[in-house]
This record gives structure tokens, sequence and C-alpha cells, in this order.
């Protein structure tokens, strides 16, 4: 399956004094950053019911090259998930509420389809391991194992190999996989609607997800 209709969290900016508003935000679906008058943001992500962080909120987290995060314990947000966002991605973090606030309410829908995408194959580091080795022979593929489509490392890793302009030789001029269906697991992974999914089709293909769906796609999403 490569279309998917998803809904992400709508990311929003509060100042510290709006705590509650920025809580419940985050309750209803939301994601929210706090800008404290010293210039330091602090993530308020939603946390699902095993308790644990949401996988939008793990790859918002991710895409601010961090993992670690804490639950509040007293106050407004308390049960929720936050975060500390480094000085050198504050920007960052503000510019995804300047991109997400034409949308109203705490989520939105989306229409992603990776077949028509293609904007996660440029410029990627897509690790290849045995399992992907087994489904390409399965696949009657086996000559993608061949150093023409794969790179060993010094360090152990096997990767696949990018052509020269930065595109995955496996992608078509119609931005299809031609090997989707025997696509390595790190492609499988890479989360739909995510901030690294958004960031490289804005990076990519220019296409700046704060666009309506309307503008998108001709027709209102139900």
């Amino acid at each position: 399956m490569s279309a998917y209709v998803i809904e992400r969290p709508v990311w929003r900016r509060f100042r510290p004094q709006f705590l509650a508003r920025a809580a419940a935000h985050v309750r209803r679906g939301g994601h929210a950053a706090l800008l404290h008058p010293s210039g330091r943001v602090d993530m308020l992500l939603t946390v699902g019911e095993n308790g644990k962080i949401t996988e939008l909120g793990l790859w918002s987290l991710l895409a601010i090259e961090q993992r670690r995060y804490r639950r509040v314990k007293v106050g407004a947000a308390k049960e929720l998930a936050t975060a500390r966002v480094a000085p050198k991605f504050t920007g960052s973090v503000i510019d995804w509420c300047d991109r997400d606030s034409i949308h109203e309410g705490a989520v939105r829908r989306m229409n992603l389809d990776c077949l028509d995408c293609g904007a996660c194959c440029h410029d990627a580091n897509v690790v290849i391991d045995e399992a992907d080795f087994e489904r390409f022979r399965e696949g009657g593929r086996g000559d993608l194992v061949h150093k023409d489509y794969i790179k060993r490392h010094r360090d152990g890793r096997i990767t696949l190999r990018f052509a020269e302009n930065g595109k995955c030789q496996h992608l078509q001029r119609d931005n299809k996989c031609r090997i989707y269906p025997l696509r390595p697991d790190n492609c499988r992974v890479f989360v739909v609607g995510s901030e690294a999914c958004l960031a490289a089709r804005e990076d990519t293909l220019k296409l700046r997800d704060g666009i309506t769906d309307e503008e998108l796609f001709g027709a209102a999403v139900e």
C-alpha cells in the first residue's frame, strides 16, 4: 500500500502562561511549542494509551536529533510528554508552527501517496541488512546485492548506492520506485506524514505542506 490518509498533529506555539491551553491542544491530538521569554523552546507532545509517546511525536524528536523526553508529573500538562529543544533547532520547531498556522483544530487529515512523491528517496542513508538481501533473492532480484546497487562501508554498514545526482537508483522519472514491493526495511519503517517526511517533501519537491488539501488535491477531504 502506497497511498495513505493520515491524521497528523497540528503544531501551535504558546507562551508559558498559557500552558493550560497548550495542554488542552495536545490532549486533543496536537503538538505544542512553549516559547519562553529567554528564547528557550520546549515541546509538549501527546502520549498514547500505552503511556508512551506517539510515533509521530517520537519522529518529531528524531527530526531535531534527539530521543529523550520526560513525562510531566504535576500541573496543567500532567502526564503529557515534554522535551527541551536545542538552540540550533528552535527555528525549525517555530517554523513547524508557522507552517501549520493555517489549519484549524488540533489534527489535520492529509492524503499522501508514496509512489507519487518519492521525496524521501533523495540524499538518504538507507541501511541494508540480511533480511533485505533475502527479500531481494526471494523476489527474483538477486542482482540487487551487486556492488552496482549497494555500498559496503568500513564500519560494516551496507547501504543503497545512490546516483551522483542524489537520487536512489531505483527511483524512476515519475517518482515511482522500481522495487517498491521489495524495498528495504529501512524504507518501510519511514513514517508517512512525520516531520522527516514533510521536510523531505519541502526540500526535494519544494512542496510546503502548510497548503490546504483543497489546493493540493482540488477537492475537499471528507
